[in-house]
């Protein structure tokens, strides 16, 4: 999002009294440059609630997040919280706090990006060499996914379905916004580098001999 319109985001929440939840888990893991400031770092009424997570940049099953709000907010959900599963698990807790109190995170989130920078560089030389003609994307700043606008007539629901047949995992745009049936995300983040250059050569053969 763009300074000027996080700066019109903010003035209209605070104006119509509206809470934002800032889910920011990809913070760490930008690729080219250093993230934007939070919006929470422009706020001075305590509209925004700010969220981060270690799940993303240190393991899917280290399930430690963390929130930061007004006191009187973060007290309620603390109460919440301990009525509905009594708190988070104390190892994981420990875990985190050795990781984050040390150099580890830091040096472990460094090589993360590194990877991924590679990862992101062989999903798009792979979208070049096979996807030009029938689609297009922009490139991400970090992060695990790039999101592809698949050009008419060819429908994304028959991709997906023909996708899945060969093994391959897409997700369709439709089930994160109502309209945006032509786009597909698909992730750079798990698979080996040659399993990311062979799915998206797959896309492109399906595609070819709708």
């Amino acid at each position: 999002m763009e300074e000027k319109r996080r700066e019109e985001l903010i003035e209209y929440c605070v104006r119509e009294q509206l809470p934002v939840i800032e889910d920011d888990v990809y913070r760490d893991l930008w690729i080219d440059n250093p993230p934007p400031e939070p919006l929470k770092a422009m706020d001075f009424h305590g509209n925004v609630l700010y969220l981060g997570s270690l799940s993303k940049t240190l393991s899917p099953g280290l399930r430690i997040g963390w929130i930061v709000g007004t006191e009187s907010v973060i007290n309620r959900l603390a109460d919440l919280k301990m009525q509905l599963d009594y708190g988070s698990s104390t190892l994981s807790q420990l875990v985190a706090a050795e990781w984050l109190s040390s150099d580890l995170y830091d040096l472990h989130v460094g090589n993360v990006r590194e990877k991924l920078c590679i990862r992101r560089r062989t999903a798009l030389d792979a979208l070049d060499k096979y996807l030009g003609l029938y689609a297009t994307w922009e490139i991400p700043k970090g992060g695990f996914f790039i999101w592809i606008r698949i050009k008419s007539p060819f429908k994304v629901k028959r991709l997906f379905e023909k996708a899945l047949a060969k093994g391959i995992l897409i997700n369709p745009g439709s089930i994160y916004a109502e309209h945006s049936g032509q786009f597909i995300r698909i992730s750079y983040g798990f698979a080996s580098l040659d399993n990311i250059k062979k799915g998206i050569f797959e896309l492109c053969e399906i595609i070819k001999n709708q």
